[in-house]
């Protein structure tokens, strides 16, 4: 199989998923077996959170299959090496996790394609005992800098207010929303991801965080004001398994305010109801948000099927997210689709 081949990634990824949940069981399984203290050490919740673990690791080596991007497999496994060694758990245990997935996964597959699984996967493998060293660096000083700080330690304080007051302390001196949401609460949001990711902070302090950011959005949304003309009907949304909402919930505030007429469906949603409102709506643009790289292949699935249920009704579709950082090829070979990668560069192209 090439992977070259568009059509040949896409059935391969799905083959993938089909056969999630049985690999996953099995690895967890002969996991356990192996290593018995496991059972001592985190008993069935452990099972579970292996189980699931499983499920994640071929979820994103179907998106990576799908995108054709060996480097996205590879940047998932460094991640998630380095998560899982913040918790004390050693990149060996995830190197062993993936042999086991090719190991099973291996007698569903054809010769073909699993020669193709193998090769992503041996690079997975490498990257876990292969860590970039954890970066402390900081993003670049700009006139919201002071402001970002701030935020950032309100959110994770769990000051609801105080969060509030800043970024509204920073609109009323002037402040362009586009650099609020860029500049203060997505950079905000990133830094917590890492705090996160490097066991410095708990998920229920991340989930605080992204909640208090979640309600700063929905407070200044009424301050939004919509000029000109209007500019057409867009559907923002993320695809069904997209369970990453502040990015699409930035980019549909911000084209409202730029004279779009909005509908923000949310993320995971079911393709029948995207494709219902697009159809109720006369959409003439599709934002759809993906952030990450396993839900490609439920991007691809709603792309196409948007464009074979409309044909030449079928509205624009534009793709954002950090799904797409690896993938160049990606819209272009899943056919009538662009991507725009951030919230400027997406301003510019739909409000020129």
């Amino acid at each position: 199989m090439k992977l070259d081949s568009g059509i040949d990634r896409f059935n391969l990824a799905h083959k993938l998923l089909s056969v999630k949940m049985n690999v996953s069981e099995a690895i967890t399984s002969e996991f356990f077996h192996l290593h018995p203290d496991w059972t001592t050490r985190y008993g069935e919740d452990g099972r579970r959170h292996c189980t699931a673990d499983a499920c994640f690791h071929i979820e994103f080596l179907a998106g990576a299959i799908e995108a054709g991007s060996p480097k996205a497999f590879v940047d998932y496994a460094r991640w998630t090496s380095a998560m899982l060694g913040a918790r004390g758990i050693d990149a060996h245990t995830l190197e062993e996790n993936l042999a086991q997935l090719e190991k099973h996964i291996s007698p569903r597959l054809l010769p073909a394609e699993q020669d193709a699984v193998s090769a992503f996967l041996a690079m997975g493998r490498q990257a876990c005992t292969m860590q970039e060293p954890v970066s402390d660096a900081q993003p670049p000083d700009g006139p919201l800098r002071l402001t970002m700080r701030a935020f950032l330690a309100a959110i994770l304080d769990g000051h609801r207010q105080a969060a509030l007051g800043i970024v509204e302390e920073a609109l009323n001196k002037g402040a362009p929303h586009v650099d609020i949401y860029i500049d203060v609460i997505s950079e905000s949001l990133h830094a917590v991801g890492k705090l996160w990711e490097q066991n410095k902070i708990s998920v229920a302090k991340e989930h605080m965080a992204t909640a208090i950011a979640q309600y700063v959005i929905a407070m200044i949304y009424p301050r939004l004001v919509s000029s000109g003309p209007c500019r057409g009907n867009m559907v923002v949304t993320g695809v069904s398994g997209e369970q990453h909402q502040v990015g699409a919930n930035l980019v549909a505030d911000s084209m409202e305010a730029n004279g779009w007429n909005v509908r923000f469906l949310g993320t995971d949603m079911p393709h029948s109801t995207i494709l219902s409102i697009i159809e109720d709506n006369s959409t003439d643009v599709l934002c759809i948000s993906t952030t990450l790289v396993a839900n490609l292949p439920s991007t691809a699935e709603l792309a196409k099927s948007v464009n074979d249920r409309l044909g030449n009704r079928a509205p624009r579709i534009v793709l954002g997210g950090t799904a797409y950082r690896h993938v160049p090829r990606f819209a272009r070979e899943i056919g009538s689709t662009e991507t725009m990668s951030g919230l400027r560069l997406a301003l510019a192209a739909l409000c020129p």
